[in-house]
């Protein structure tokens, strides 16, 4: 097996996508070129990075030459790829690879392939799959940081844009009493659920679901890990499901973002705190009593 690695963008992604199969693929993914997340697409888009690497795998090296050659001689692509050929028998091991434990207090993930490092602490098993989470990306780091140094015990928290559950499972892992994971993305719902049963986490905890489980429901604590412009349009909805003196905790947000935010969300709620991560930052509030 032979792996063909090709960085473009979004509009020419479907061209590329082309070549690659008809010069003999049997398999295509994308990822991330440039470290740009998609947290919370709308109902129904399927969005692709704008900036992205197609990675192909072919049975043989004569058919990454002939999609090599087929590529550079399309105009409109040509400039804007970069072909990198790499033989591919340890394409799993490498993959992994990018993969490793991660520590956040006393809490540990780790993935599937690697020994659990507190066997008698706190640990998630989570693998990288079909919904955005792994505590890798900054956004889902700060979040994790900052549950793992609040006192959840006998909280309820609600994770909005849950993902692929990972810090709904970590609420309850530290010591949540209920923590309602809520996304409009059906795979999203279908991890987390995934991830509560790898988990072997008790169900009765969770209330997994769409926007609609959140009727009536007012937390302790709410955590959103999504991006600027839907906390915009929801700081009204997101405040009223926190009890009096409820904290929130936003993230997704670039640090040249957080000025606005803070002044928009401060007319509704108390800021407590900035962390940043790289150019990123999460930003907590507290309800007003």
């Amino acid at each position: 097996m032979h792996q063909l690695r090709v960085q473009t963008n979004a509009c020419a992604v479907e061209r590329v996508e082309e070549i690659l199969f008809n010069c003999g693929a049997v398999s295509i993914s994308y990822q991330d070129a440039r470290d740009e997340p998609i947290l919370e697409p709308a109902i129904g888009d399927h969005p692709l990075w704008s900036y992205l690497i197609v990675q192909a795998h072919f049975h043989n090296a004569d058919q990454i030459n002939l999609a090599s050659k087929a590529l550079r001689h399309e105009d409109h692509v040509g400039s804007q790829i970069a072909l990198e050929q790499i033989d591919d028998d340890g394409w799993q091991e490498k993959f992994q690879q990018q993969f490793a434990a991660m520590q956040f207090g006393a809490l540990w993930i780790y993935p599937s392939w690697q020994e659990n490092p507190a066997p008698d602490g706190i640990s998630l098993r989570l693998d990288p799959g079909m919904a955005f989470g792994t505590g890798q990306h900054a956004t889902t780091h700060l979040c994790l940081q900052w549950l793992s140094h609040v006192d959840l015990n006998a909280k309820n928290v609600i994770d909005f844009g849950c993902g692929s559950g990972i810090l709904a499972l970590a609420a309850a892992a530290l010591g949540a009493q209920h923590v309602y994971a809520v996304d409009i993305d059906s795979q999203a719902l279908m991890a987390t659920r995934q991830n509560i049963q790898q988990n072997r986490m008790p169900a009765d905890r969770f209330t997994v679901g769409d926007v609609e489980v959140l009727d009536g429901v007012k937390a302790d604590i709410l955590v959103a890990n999504i991006l600027a412009d839907p906390l915009y349009r929801l700081r009204d909805y997101l405040i009223s499901h926190l009890q009096s003196g409820g904290i929130l905790l936003l993230s997704g947000i670039l640090t040249e973002q957080v000025k606005d935010i803070v002044a928009y969300y401060s007319q509704s709620c108390s800021h407590l705190h900035t962390d940043t991560r790289g150019d990123w930052s999460s930003i907590s509030f507290r309800a007003y009593q």
